[in-house]
């Protein structure tokens, strides 16, 4: 061969004497080799012309002889990589003190032996493959037999050079993987794959020192009588960044957290026990589902994984779990607990998965670039100057956001933090992280986690997105799914213009509803309109009348523009109850939507216009809206107690000069797991002004409020800049199973589960009257919902036997009311006030109201809660009923 480096770098043998050339390698009397799988391969010296041979069935270190079978090209061009090898000279050493010489392994055509040999890139491992052979070199009796060995190389792909004179190097493969058990479980599971790194239990007992529940590695003693529940374990799955083994990127491990509760098998469970496989939904979700779900009685082991991109969440594994041993009396050792364990068993251990769900655990410099800084610095492009745009009149500024969405997304994408190098490659083109986490491929990693521990079939129950989940596996290996429930069906993954328009649809039904119950829920007393005016066109007047009243327009100082009182805030205080099955929530909601619309009104009617704009301009500033609306609640709903979360707008005064009004979601971030993931499922990509058009043209169906959900919701999908991979989510006839849906929800409308019942015909229809995102819960009608939830619970508990009626509906038992309604009902049921001391302070406060009024010598004195007795009842979300009381 030709001098190189190498040469050099072999001392003191004469490696210029080699008497092979470059213009050698590529002459038809070259060998060829075919070598798959780590192994080391010794070369005959005996004048060994070709030989060709599988690596699969070989030992590590097992020497080839030359009866060894050949192999003609055609035979193994199917095999994969094809490499070439000249034979070594016949002498060992040669006379001249020098090594035998060989040729380099070169990767050949697949299509015959026309062998090309592939630029070198790297000389590394080239010359440890060279200097390992020549220090192997021994005179020995056996000159003439196998005395040399060296270490394979797979070759890369790359650029050919038909000279000869270089190619290129790819790291040594990594050991086999010890062998798999006989007949994997899922507590003894296919090593290659798949590993159990952690295992405890909940034990509850009586008599120990320290407390009565642990999360503990060893059970207590039984003479300590503990009550301890399933088994918990933790462990991780190696996949591939891409299945397809043609790519490199197929190199790649990404190494997922599984999680599982054993409630059904045991050390000693001889039969496989079924399987569930739970997908909360998200996605954000991660393997809790696993554990956080039924059993149905110990019928099932439950399981759940990480999926790529997902963080953690809240709860799971951070708890502190026991390590140690317990004494005679239950107490431990305080020095003995796996303090946050989450920390040593991240959601991936591979270093490859990148945590979409946690931006704070991204660079600085990918933040800056997903929150559209960089935009802004190097294109001039800003994002919109008020958030809550309305749909009717801000049709500039809602292109103006989509503009500014669309260069920080791209700036996003391309950032350093998404790459991952690829083997071999180099300074070369690196992997994007986000190109593969679209849910076809999480169907491809459940299918593998089943495989792992030998299990014929998976059950799978997803809620939420993990309708997704559950039923694009179903479409991917239907032969391999047992059980299957859907609940709160997402859009089927047809294009990304269908979804938004699912959004506005979802958008549209929750207001219906919510006005239905301002019409129906409030008794004899007013909640919007009038005789004469319906909630809903009394809603439509007040909107207008934002549009058009001088009183809520405002000349900036410094911009000279019009600033306007954003109708699209009325609008988003709908987003409150997008998902919640809470009643409480919806009626909070609607009396806050109710005050906003009677102080739009007042307004309106104030005959001081100067005021009226004082007023208005303090209620868009101040960070806390209700000092300046009468009856808006202090805190949005859903505030937990003792914090402090207020409806505001701007919350700063900045907007009087500017005209812009940075609200919280200025800085928004424009990239999340549900858009990384989402975006991919969905075909279809547009630029920002087709965006905003189709957005525009929803107004024609739509009316403003549910466009304006569609306006937040649905363009970050239409214009991400990655390329979609869609999946198909169910379409398999053979599925047996149940879909289920409110008629109700927000979130995942009730005509995405008529869509997911049409594509898998033998699965039931199973419909909740009532509102919610999933059919779970409904804090006004427990029974209603439950009827629903037995048809779950019965078609598990029999294994699928019990298949409800197809279109079977869970009739509402109860109906949404007021918060007055409520306390009438109250003081039907429990005419005493002393019987109402097990309400909640609002229930307590508007029944003592209403009892007050049947009878005059009833004085209500029930206070807020909390130590000060000067907060009476006037701190209730209706101030005029509890006023009232004060006065009387």
């Amino acid at each position: 061969r030709p001098p190189s480096p190498l040469c050099p770098q072999i001392p003191p043998l004469p490696c210029s004497r080699l008497p092979y050339t470059g213009e050698t390698m590529v002459k038809a009397r070259l060998g060829l080799l075919m070598l798959l799988g780590a192994a080391r391969l010794s070369i005959a010296s005996a004048g060994a012309a070709l030989l060709v041979v599988s690596m699969a069935t070989l030992p590590q270190e097992t020497a080839l002889s030359e009866q060894s079978t050949t192999k003609t090209v055609p035979e193994v061009a199917e095999r994969g990589l094809l490499f070439a090898s000249s034979p070594m000279s016949s002498s060992c050493p040669n006379a001249d003190g020098c090594c035998p010489a060989f040729q380099y392994f070169q990767k050949g055509e697949l299509t015959g032996d026309n062998l090309k040999v592939i630029r070198e890139n790297d000389y590394g491992d080239r010359q440890a493959a060279f200097s390992a052979a020549c220090g192997n070199c021994t005179a020995t009796p056996e000159c003439g037999g196998i005395v040399n060995y060296m270490r394979v190389f797979y070759l890369k792909s790359g650029s050919h050079d038909s000279t000869g004179n270089s190619w290129t190097w790819i790291k040594t493969p990594t050991p086999s993987p010890p062998p798999s058990p006989a007949t994997p479980n899922i507590r003894n599971p296919d090593p290659s794959t798949f590993k159990w790194e952690l295992s405890f239990y909940k034990c509850t007992w009586t008599n120990s020192l320290y407390g009565y529940s642990w999360y503990t590695v060893k059970k207590p003693q039984e003479e300590l009588n503990p009550d301890c529940g399933p088994e918990y374990r933790v462990g991780y799955l190696t996949v591939p960044l891409d299945y397809d083994d043609s790519t490199v990127e197929n190199e790649i491990s990404l190494e997922l957290r599984v999680s599982a509760k054993l409630a059904c098998s045991t050390g000693d469970s001889v039969e496989p026990c079924p399987v569930i496989f739970y997908h909360n939904g998200g996605p954000s979700s991660n393997d809790h589902s696993g554990t956080s779900n039924k059993n149905y009685g110990g019928r099932y082991d439950t399981i759940g994984i990480a999926q790529r991109g997902i963080g953690e969440d809240d709860y799971w594994l951070h708890e502190q779990i026991y390590n140690g041993t317990f004494d005679a009396d239950g107490n431990i050792n305080q020095n003995s607990f796996l303090f946050d364990p989450y920390k040593k068993f991240p959601v991936d251990k591979s270093g490859n998965n990148k945590n979409l769900a946690d931006s704070n655990s991204w660079p600085q410099h990918t933040q800056n670039a997903c929150r559209g800084y960089q935009a802004q610095v190097e294109q001039g492009i800003h994002p919109p100057k008020n958030w809550y745009l309305d749909p009717e009149e801000d049709k500039q500024e809602i292109r103006n956001k989509f503009r500014f969405a669309d260069a920080a997304m791209r700036a996003c994408v391309k950032d350093k933090h998404w790459k991952i190098e690829l083997p071999g490659q180099g300074t070369g083109k690196p992997a994007n992280f986000l190109d593969y986490v679209g849910t076809h491929l999480l169907a491809r990693d459940i299918d593998r986690l089943r495989e792992s521990f030998g299990a014929e079939k998976l059950s799978c129950y997803g809620f939420s997105y993990g309708t997704a989940v559950c039923s694009t596996y179903a479409a991917q290996f239907p032969d391999k799914l047992d059980l299957f429930v859907v609940n709160g069906n997402v859009d089927h993954p047809g294009t990304t213009d269908t979804y938004q328009t699912n959004v506005a649809d979802a958008f549209n039904q929750l207001a219906t509803k919510l006005l239905k119950i301002c019409n129906n829920g409030y008794g004899n007393s007013n909640c919007l309109g009038s005789r004469d005016e319906s909630p809903a066109e009394h809603f439509e007047r007040t909107t207008n009348e934002i549009r058009t009243n001088p009183k809520f327009r405002f000349n900036t100082t410094e911009s000279k523009e019009v600033f306007k009182f954003p109708v699209g805030f009325i609008y988003h205080m709908f987003s409150s109850v997008r998902s919640t099955p809470d009643s409480a929530k919806w009626i909070e909601t609607l009396d806050a939507i109710k005050a906003v619309v009677h102080w739009v009104n007042a307004i309106v009617n104030m005959p001081d216009f100067e005021l009226a704009q004082v007023i208005v301009r303090h209620a868009i500033s101040d960070r806390n809206l209700s000092k300046w609306i009468p009856g808006l609640p202090a805190n949005r709903p859903g505030t937990q107690p003792g914090q402090s979360n207020p409806y505001w707008i701007c919350g700063n005064s900045d907007w009087h000069a500017t005209g812009t009004c940075k609200q919280h979601r200025y800085h928004w971030l424009y990239m999340s797991t549900t858009t990384a993931i989402n975006s991919l499922d969905y075909a279809n990509r547009f630029s920002w002004l087709q965006t905003a058009q189709l957005t525009e043209f929803l107004g024609q169906k739509y009316p403003p409020f549910a466009v304006y959900k569609a306006i937040n919701d649905g363009p970050k999908y239409m214009m991400y800049p990655r390329e979609p991979t869609p999946c198909v989510y169910g379409f398999r006839s053979g599925v047996k199973g149940i879909v289920i849906n409110s008629l109700y929800d927000g979130a995942t409308p009730y005509i995405n589960a008529k869509t997911m019942r049409e594509g898998m015909s033998s699965t039931a229809l199973v419909t909740w009257q009532g509102i919610g995102h999933c059919v779970e819960s409904a804090t006004y009608d427990t029974e209603g919902v439950a009827k629903c939830l037995r048809k779950v619970d019965t078609y598990f508990e029999t294994r699928g036997a019990t298949l409800p009626i197809d279109g079977f509906t869970c009739r509402n038992s109860k109906q949404i009311v007021s918060l007055e309604e409520q306390a009438r009902e109250n003081f039907e049921a429990t005419p005493t006030p002393e019987d109402l001391t097990s309400s909640s302070h609002h229930a307590v406060c508007l029944s003592c109201k209403n009892l007050a009024e049947k009878d005059p010598t009833i004085v209500c004195q029930f206070y807020s809660g909390g130590n000060d007795p000067d907060r009476p009842c006037r701190d209730c979300d209706l101030p005029e009923i509890c006023i009232d009381e004060l006065l009387g």
